[in-house]
């Protein structure tokens, strides 16, 4: 290409400038928005708190499946909470409680 009579030819300087302005666009643009990389790690560390959250839960699950199929198989277990946990008796019986011991009172 052939230059025009007055026209200066573009410096280095003017190139580096460019290239410094576009390579700092690219970092703005990679640590801030919604695909950054502060998002990115927020997003990882959300995950691994999920993760830990969703085997909590599996083997609270396997737990509590475990207990549904003890109740639905043994009466002895269902009698057991029954007579723990509802006070229930078997026709016949009866049912004793002793009343809470206090402390002591101090004399004065």
């Amino acid at each position: 290409m052939a230059r025009l009579p007055g026209q200066k030819r573009p410096s280095p300087l003017r190139h580096l400038r460019l290239a410094i302005l576009f390579l700092l666009a690219l970092v703005v643009a990679s640590v801030m928005g919604n695909r950054s990389l502060i998002r990115l790690y927020q997003m990882h560390r959300d995950r691994a708190t999920l993760e830990r959250e969703i085997e909590q839960l599996t083997t609270a699950n396997a737990s509590l499946a475990e207990e549904v199929r003890t109740l639905r198989t043994d009466p002895a277990r269902v009698e057991a909470i029954a007579r723990e946990e509802l006070g229930l008796v078997k026709p016949g019986e009866l049912r004793s409680t002793t009343p809470p011991t206090s402390p002591p009172e101090e004399s004065r």
